[in-house]
């Protein structure tokens, strides 16, 4: 995914109510960028392959059965 831009940013935190500052705008939008590339970077199994495992919810498991 190619870096959310500073407009974009601030478009996120118009829409989330929030109002930042140009010094602020470029933290935020540094900081996004580098969790967005941290996220991407996670492996994950590959799930076409794993077996379903069935489970029963807590609540039916918390009196021992």
């Amino acid at each position: 995914m190619p870096d959310m831009t500073f407009e974009e940013v601030a478009g996120l935190a118009r829409a989330a109510g929030l109002v930042l500052s140009q010094e602020d705008l470029v933290e935020v939008t540094h900081r996004l960028n580098t969790v967005i590339a941290d996220v991407e970077g996670f492996s994950h199994p590959d799930l076409d392959n794993i077996a379903p495992v069935p489970f029963r919810p807590l609540e039916e498991t918390d009196d021992g059965q």
